[in-house]
Order: structure tokens, then sequence, then C-alpha cells
């Protein structure tokens, strides 16, 4: 893909995990006619930061949903950060809140 969409953006998403605990999702979404392939990049260091935000817009740019999300416990996530020991579920949970979005082209999320 290498047309240069417009893009939106939808931040501070509350994304629910399993157990009630909610997690900060920012979403980057080319303002074009979905569904589009989804990168999701789950981090500790703010998916706001500079950088984040460059990758997320450059992805988003090209046609692809960037849905950034600050792991539990970091930044605006709620529960208590615990490293690696919840990143397997909520991964797994995101994945599935990301199948029930109609924005997301279903089979094509790859988590970075």
């Amino acid at each position: 893909m290498s047309e240069n969409f417009d893009f939106e953006m939808l931040l501070d998403i509350k994304t629910p995990m399993r157990d009630g605990v909610n997690l900060s999702t920012d979403i980057y979404l080319p303002k074009a006619d979905g569904p589009f392939p989804v990168i999701l990049m789950r981090t500790p260091y703010s998916n706001n930061g500079d950088d984040i935000v460059k990758t997320a817009i450059g992805y988003a740019n090209r046609g692809y949903a960037c849905v950034m999300q600050d792991v539990r416990g970091r930044w605006d996530s709620d529960g208590d950060y615990y490293p690696f020991h919840q990143e397997a579920k909520d991964g797994y949970d995101t994945q599935e809140w990301l199948g029930e979005q109609v924005w997301v082209c279903k089979g094509k999320i790859l988590e970075w």
C-alpha cells in the first residue's frame, strides 16, 4: 500500500479486559473505506510518545489501522503493572475486542 491517506485519531479508547480492567488505546484510522488491516502495538512506554505517534501516523498514511495501547498499569491504563504477568491474556483480549470492530479487516491483525 503506497497511497498517502489522511487519517483520524481516536484517543484514550477504554478497551475492556476479561477481568474488568480497561486499557488505554489510541487508534489511528485512514480516512478511506474500510475495513483495514491492523497493526497493534502494546507498550509500557506511553502510547502517545513522539516516536510512537510518528510510527502510528506513518502506518495510517499507508492504509493500515494502527492501534497503540498502554499495557496494564502504565500511563492511562487501569490495573497494576507487573511486567509480562498479564501480557498474553491482555494481548488476546485486545485482539478479540478488535475483531468486534467494524473497521477491522477480519483475520488481518499484526501484533508488534
